[in-house]
């Protein structure tokens, strides 16, 4: 049954459906891109402040093996040993533990944005349900999961390996080092290590991260019904929108009809077509302000007569006006002869009707 569900999701998400997802929290994220930032961070700290975390060690355990302990106990108790201790500490683990934290919001930042996931922050019981979590723990992707992590211990270990075994001639000599010298050795070590493990870690992020988003997006494709069911709900149902639209158009002929009382002359076709135009001084040039074919026509036509409006017969005049030209819109330069013809003529009967 999954499979015939996963074969008829032929349909990339919509904007709504990938918002739907990210509100859920569901979203394309490396916990391995989290990890290459880590080690690298770490890397930088140790290279850029490596003198003084050694500097803070060499202090803290140089008192350590001193007679300020000693001291401390009998002359002021054991409050400044602690303090002493805790500043340090503090000194050594709080700048490592702040860039930490910082580097492993910003990896989230980068992977996904600002996220405010609503289902996180609900109450759900079936998050502390221990038979669900046995559930989840031995599920198909919590197996795959922690095979991938076997894995990368696996190849992790082997580059340590690897590098640990070239440094093994150098190492039964490190006795004849002074401290400076295999604190030098030590730290070209340690950096050569976090190198290349780092290095391992961002080419097996970049493929976990393309991955996961390959992943979401087959998780997020639609089936062409869930497609259908979305637009209706954010468009409404098609029916609805067809009977809307077609009041619409009903209520704009009605309201068109109800200007031709205010035309000053109506040009047909004559049986076809029907134009309705208004003029006055105040108007650079006459103006359509009803238009129609067939029934409309009629219509047109009907409610001219109703209010004395004179009717005109000029078939290529008519046909040009409701082929070019839109209700509201003046009648352009190339038409003013023929139209000025027609309101001349009607305002010469006019004028010999009020005489």
């Amino acid at each position: 049954m999954a499979e015939e569900n996963d074969s008829e999701r032929t349909e990339a998400p919509t904007q709504q459906r990938r918002e739907d997802f990210r509100k859920r929290g569901q979203v394309a994220q490396s916990r391995e891109l989290s990890s290459v930032f880590v080690v690298f961070t770490t890397l930088l700290l140790l290279w850029a402040l490596g003198r003084f975390f050694l500097g803070q060690l060499f202090e803290m355990f140089s008192r350590s093996f001193s007679d300020f302990i000693i001291l401390s106990g009998r002359q002021e108790g054991w409050f400044s040993a602690i303090k002493f201790a805790t500043i340090k500490s503090a000194l050594i683990v709080g700048p490592l533990a702040l860039m930490l934290w910082l580097v492993n919001v910003f990896s989230s930042i980068v992977q996904i944005g600002l996220l405010n996931n609503e289902e996180a922050l609900q109450f759900n019981l079936t998050k502390i349900d221990p038979v669900s979590g046995f559930k989840r723990l031995f599920s198909f992707r919590a197996i795959v999961e922690g095979a991938k992590a076997l894995v990368k211990m696996f190849l992790v270990g082997v580059i340590v390996f690897a590098i640990i075994s070239r440094e093994l001639k150098v190492m039964p000599h490190l006795v004849n080092y002074d401290v400076g010298t295999l604190i030098v050795y030590a730290s070209g070590l340690l950096l050569k290590l976090f190198g290349w493990v780092g290095l391992f870690m961002l080419a097996l992020a970049g493929m976990d991260y393309f991955f996961q988003r390959w992943e979401l997006e087959k998780k997020m494709r639609m089936t062409k019904q869930e497609v259908k069911e979305e637009i209706k709900s954010r468009e409404g149902d098609p029916l609805i929108r067809a009977r809307v639209r077609k009041l619409q158009r009903e209520l704009a002929s009605r309201r068109m009809i109800d200007d031709v009382k205010k035309a000053d002359v109506i040009i047909t076709n004559p049986t076809h077509i029907a134009v309705a135009l208004q003029y006055s001084k105040k108007m650079v040039a006459p103006k359509v302000i009803a238009k129609g074919a067939g029934d409309i026509a009629e219509r047109i036509k009907k409610q001219a007569r109703e209010f004395n409006v004179p009717i005109v017969e000029n078939k290529p005049l008519a046909r040009t006006i409701y082929k070019t030209l839109k209700i509201g819109q003046m009648i352009p330069r190339e038409l003013y002869t023929a139209v000025a013809e027609v309101l001349s003529y009607i305002f010469r009967l006019k004028n010999k009707r009020t005489v």
